[in-house]
């Protein structure tokens, strides 16, 4: 049997069916239990499109079990992610996580199963990323590798449960790193937009369960591998989403269906942490930006001027 599947949707009816066309053209979705959680609709003018959403799921063949969780209050993501997860993994001791706006390439699940199996024992290994952006640093390098990074990812990953289980989603020591720089270095480490995010999802601007995620593997010293090609892709950068920057192209990419070669023995390369963190960094642009969400000094508006 292989890792269940955990699939978070809400009301988007397109990406939702581009995202089980992809993942069912993966062979192991016929060997694989498919979880799905259903937020509820906010209002009565999103009633009509979550049920749209949940009628994709009425009569879904090609998993091995489907297992519907319509919630019947509106959670937010991230608290349907936290209880969702959590939720499977009282079940299963491994886990595949998808949101309702990825597509996925045909090697996805065997990718992410082979690479749980491999990485189970290595207790340094907090996840494996689906996504990978695109790094001028891999250029030249074995495309179907893998590569060690130090930040948690949220677009199509992997875990364990003995992993998830040691999050503290309170994040009780916040006021210790938010006094710390070098914590705070640690943390950025991943890029310098983690400690902002986390600043902000603590005094309330924002909800995320990524950051908080990404601050406990960054807390224990672990790492996340990566695909040196991208096996997912964010089809939602330029729909409504909740959290969408400023500068999102820099995170679009091409799939890669080749078959990966998991190194059971990769070892961090620091020239390629470099790369992702440069990757993640934030512009001067961007770093005002979270400033103004943070402080709440018009942010929406001015964010609405770049996007018209």
């Amino acid at each position: 049997m292989k890792s269940p599947i955990c699939l978070f949707v809400y009301k988007r009816v397109n990406t939702t069916k581009a995202m089980l066309k992809s993942l069912l053209a993966c062979p192991e979705c016929a060997e694989s239990e498919l979880y799905v959680f259903m937020d509820e609709a906010r209002n009565d003018t999103e009633a009509k499109q979550v049920e749209a959403v949940r009628a994709l799921f009425d009569h879904i063949d090609g998993f091995s079990a489907v297992h519907p969780y319509p919630a019947r209050m509106n959670k937010g993501m991230a608290r349907s992610v936290i209880e969702g997860v959590t939720e499977v993994l009282k079940h299963h001791e491994s886990v595949i996580v998808l949101e309702d706006d990825l597509v996925v390439s045909p090697d996805f699940l065997a990718f992410m199963n082979k690479a749980l199996e491999v990485y189970k024992e290595r207790e340094e290994i907090w996840s494996i990323s689906g996504y990978t952006p695109k790094l001028q640093a891999l250029e030249g390098r074995n495309p179907n590798g893998v590569f060690l990074v130090p930040r948690a990812q949220c677009w199509g990953w992997a875990t364990w449960a003995d992993r998830w289980e040691t999050v503290d989603w309170e994040v009780s020591d916040y006021k210790r790193l938010a006094k710390n720089k070098s914590a705070r270095k640690t943390f950025d480490r991943g890029g310098n937009d983690l400690f902002r995010t986390l600043e902000m999802e603590r005094n309330e601007r924002i909800e995320s369960w990524a950051v908080r995620w990404a601050y406990a593997a960054s807390r224990q010293n672990r790492w996340t591998v990566n695909p040196n090609q991208s096996k997912v892709q964010n089809i939602g950068l330029k729909s409504s989403q909740s959290h969408v920057g400023w500068h999102d192209e820099r995170h679009m990419v091409e799939l890669y269906g080749n078959t990966t070669d998991i190194d059971p023995n990769v070892q961090v390369d620091e020239a390629l942490v470099k790369a992702f963190k440069d990757h993640h960094d934030l512009g001067l642009i961007s770093k005002i930006g979270y400033f103004m969400r943070l402080h709440n000094l018009g942010y929406d508006f001015i964010k609405g001027l770049f996007h018209k």
